[in-house]
């Protein structure tokens, strides 16, 4: 593969990654302020003064939020592995394309040497 097609393939690798990590943050986001606003309709009912029903409120929020932060962290953790690998590839590939281009420069100069000898 020419350097310009693998150049490319990475853009756009890294492209749709980063189409995928603006669409997971507006996800997050949006259920963040959902669990949010959950908890200060359940808030409203609850009077000032009951403070153990409204901290354990507030704890179960806290709850969700944290387990909301914990699959955001593994569904990135897995699309960061998959592009890595993707990359990767791309790599070797560039590496292999080198090594091949190396040992034809060195065809090449073999061929010339024997020739002026």
């Amino acid at each position: 593969m020419e350097e310009v097609a693998l150049e490319k393939k990475e853009e756009e690798i890294t492209s749709k990654y980063h189409e995928f990590l603006e669409l997971v943050r507006v996800a997050f986001d949006n259920h963040c302020e959902e669990i949010k606003k959950q908890t200060e309709e359940k808030l409203k009912n609850i009077p000032e003064e009951d403070e153990e029903i409204r901290n354990k409120i507030k704890k179960e929020e806290g709850e969700q939020l944290n387990k909301t932060l914990a699959e955001l962290k593994e569904l990135l953790a897995k699309r960061e592995f998959h592009v890595r690998q993707e990359l990767e590839k791309i790599e070797i590939l560039r590496e292999q394309e080198a090594f091949s281009f190396e040992e034809e420069l060195e065809q090449v100069i073999d061929e010339k040497e024997k020739h002026a000898a």
